[in-house]
């Protein structure tokens, strides 16, 4: 099977760096609904560019659309994908489903993939995304190979694609509120404020980075994603430098194709230029270690020896003495990790020598006892027996020039049909392909002393396309033994280019005005008659005393009739819904199938989806009455409208819904509820943190159901607006 190597792109020059480092395809943002918002990002502009060279070296282009948008946001999306269908990536990467069902309806030549975000972590997710219209599935990273294997062979023809190196987030990707909820920066709509990376001190005072998460790296083991039937192998880092992506696309394209030209890229030579402690993760299934850093943060280097000694000179300088195993040159640069951890400590060469030796050399070989001139200011900081790494090399730069870009060289990928005709009184142009145009300029011609020449001079001016979308195909030349000069045939040129953009344009923007003038509101039901107040708790949990029009209680594949019992005994005239978990893994899914069968079969008809694989699980089975928890993410119009055709009666309104959202939810006719109080999950995780917060900063840690969840201590209260339908949600209480 051919497999695709895709690389990340943070701007046109590095998405030109991954083509010639071998990557098939890229994947670019631009500057809005990017997932990175804070990286450089492209232009329309750019974007276009970059479409023609890839159309002209057989790539691929996919552009990230992958961040959860609000309704007030929801025209500028309309135009955002008008604009991407007019230039015509190879694919569309999407989170929200409203912006997924605004492409399949009116930018229907936009192919869908789904974003990591849509939390597609079994084979229930997978179909309900297919059944959805999109053809590729960006897959959790918390799946091992031996799940994705089981997943792809019965998914009927989706196409996956799975990260192989790169950075990783401590939460379930789509899943982690705490920036929203801490920073206000919301990682579901691109500006993550990386809390996952900030230190906590533990119970002994200890600062500790308890959730900062070591990188990805399979290198060989790449491959045991191909043999699980993934189609595109990712690498993240679309805030990294093009330096960076090169390196790493040539490191993996040497992977997948065997082969190591001179000069190849070691593994060495990628760590100087960015590198991590790294993990494989959940590759081959729970990992053997923790793939928690609790220590390092950022970038460590390439290890290249042990501190020797620091010696001073007759001057009083310092010098460090160590044996490396990297040929090293002025100018590179060289860290320490930090005596007390933090920030490495570095600096870079500005003189070195041999091993006793006072003579200077710009280079040493691998093998070399070297002392390198010391920085005063880290003199007393650099120990004997502490490792010396290269965090930056001049020979691995100097592998990746940087990338050439002549627009000439790269003609548009719209082939231009055209049929030119010459009369007495004028020149005229006809496009038959891509669509039909027609000029003509006023012209008195006169009989051509050359008439086999007619044709190349037209030729040769349709040629002369520029930086436009066109590349001339068929011509077709009646010049009725006449002559044209070359100014006029080039006016002929330009007016029928203008033309068919006009016309292009006009079609775009007849699709924008049918988008625009969607209104998904039109088919909802009524809002609730009157406002309900509902809590949700799991079993176990005390059901507080109040008037509650309804009870949802959290169950999972290992929930018992009895834990449900206890429930409805303490509150037996209070109607019950059993809500299903947000993450069920690809093994366990079965179990909890069985489970939702056995309690139907006790009487429970009213339920609760949390992910788009529990919806289908209840629709595959018969259940009417259900409704959506926060995490199926009813953001605007569109997406509820989504919901709404996949049997969601009701939905709650997600906590990081700004006020503007939370007044059109309120209003929009589609019954919603908010949330009045909850221990929101700041993160959800597979990992087990390097250590448990202490009670001082104000977090709980806490393990349920296979999961590691991380909430404020003390419970969050929302204000929810005045006569809407509220929640009080102690299902995510650690107690």
């Amino acid at each position: 099977m051919s497999v695709e190597l895709l690389s990340p792109a943070g701007d046109f020059e590095t998405a030109l760096a991954a083509f010639d480092a071998g990557a098939d395809a890229v994947y670019c943002g631009l500057a809005d609904f990017s997932a990175r918002a804070y990286a450089k990002n492209l232009s329309t502009g750019d974007l276009r560019r970059l479409m023609r060279v890839a159309r002209s070296r057989g790539k691929k282009v996919y552009v990230t659309f992958n961040t959860l948008v609000e309704e007030g946001e929801m025209d500028r999306a309309a135009e955002r994908l008008a604009e991407l269908e007019a230039i015509g990536p190879d694919a569309v990467i999407v989170q929200d489903l409203g912006v997924a069902r605004l492409a399949h309806e009116y930018f229907p030549s936009l192919a869908l993939h789904a974003s990591t975000q849509l939390v597609a972590h079994n084979l229930e997710g997978v179909l309900a995304l297919k059944d959805l219209g999109f053809t590729r599935v960006v897959t959790a990273r918390e799946l091992s190979a031996d799940e994705l294997a089981s997943i792809s062979r019965r998914s009927g023809g989706m196409e996956f694609e799975a990260f192989i190196h790169g950075a990783l987030c401590y939460s379930i990707s789509g899943l982690c509120l705490f920036s929203a909820m801490e920073k206000g920066r919301s990682g579901n709509r691109g500006e993550c404020a990386y809390c996952c990376r900030l230190p906590y001190a533990d119970a002994e005072g200890n600062k500790v980075l308890a959730f900062s998460m070591k990188d990805l790296r399979l290198g060989e083991d790449a491959r045991k994603l191909i043999d699980a039937g993934v189609c595109s192998l990712k690498i993240e880092g679309r805030m990294k430098s093009a330096l960076y992506v090169a390196s790493v696309t040539r490191y993996y394209r040497q992977i997948l194709d065997r082969a190591f030209p001179a000069p190849a890229v070691t593994l060495s030579d990628l760590e100087t230029v960015f590198s991590r402690r790294t993990t494989k993760l959940y590759l081959d299934g729970k990992p053997a270690s923790s793939p928690i850093d609790p220590e390092s943060l950022g970038h460590l280097g390439a290890a290249v020896g042990t501190v020797k000694r620091v010696t001073r000179d007759r001057e009083g300088q310092a010098w460090l003495r160590f044996h490396t195993s990297r040929a090293l040159e002025k100018h590179d640069g060289l860290q320490f990790p930090a005596p007390e951890g933090g920030k490495p400590l570095g600096f870079g060469i500005t003189l070195m020598r041999q091993a006793l030796s006072r003579v200077p050399v710009f280079e040493v070989s691998a093998g070399a006892d070297v002392e390198v001139l010391l920085p005063e200011a880290l003199a007393e900081s650099v120990k004997p027996g502490i490792p010396v790494y290269c965090s930056m090399s001049n020979a691995v730069k100097r592998l990746f020039p940087a990338p050439s870009y002549r627009p000439g060289d790269y003609p548009g990928d719209e082939e231009l049909d055209v049929e030119v005709t010459l009369s007495p009184s004028a020149i005229r142009a006809r496009a038959t392909s891509p669509c039909e145009a027609e000029v003509s300029i006023p012209a008195a011609l006169s009989p051509a002393r050359q008439p086999g020449r007619t044709e190349d001079a037209v030729r040769t001016a349709f040629s002369k396309l520029g930086e436009s979308d066109y590349r001339l195909g068929k011509l077709a030349v009646d010049d009725c033994g006449l002559f044209a000069p070359p100014r006029l045939l080039n006016d002929l040129r330009r007016a029928l280019v203008e033309k068919l953009d006009s016309l292009r344009g006009s079609m775009t923007r007849e699709k924008l005005e049918k988008a625009l003038a969607d209104d998904p509101l039109a088919s909802f039901a009524s809002a609730e008659p009157s406002p309900a107040k509902r809590l949700k708790i799991r079993p176990g949990q005390t059901v507080p005393p109040g008037a509650w029009d309804e009870i949802v209680v959290a169950v999972s594949a290992d929930t018992s009739g009895a834990d449900l019992s206890s429930i409805r005994s303490a509150a037996p005239q209070v109607p019950q819904r059993l809500a299903l978990p947000v993450y069920t893994p690809e093994g366990a899914f079965n179990r909890l199938r069985v489970a939702v069968k056995r309690f139907l079969r006790m009487g429970f008809a009213a339920w609760e989806a949390a992910d788009l694989a529990t919806l289908r699980l209840l629709r595959s089975l018969g259940v009417e009455d259900i409704t959506a928890d926060w995490s199926l993410y009813a953001a605007n119009a569109s997406a509820v409208k989504v919901l709404s055709g996949l049997g969601v009666k009701r939905a709650v309104a997600s906590p990081e819904s700004s006020r503007a959202n939370i007044a059109f939810l309120k209003e929009c006719g589609f019954p919603v509820e908010f949330l009045a109080q909850q221990s929101t999950p700041l993160f959800i995780s597979l990992t087990r943190p390097a250590a448990i917060p202490a009670p001082e900063s104000g977090l709980s840690v806490y393990e349920r159901d296979g999961l590691w969840v991380t909430v404020k201590t003390l419970p969050r209260t929302f204000d929810a607006p005045a006569g809407a339908s509220v929640r009080m949600d102690l299902s995510w209480s650690p107690e």
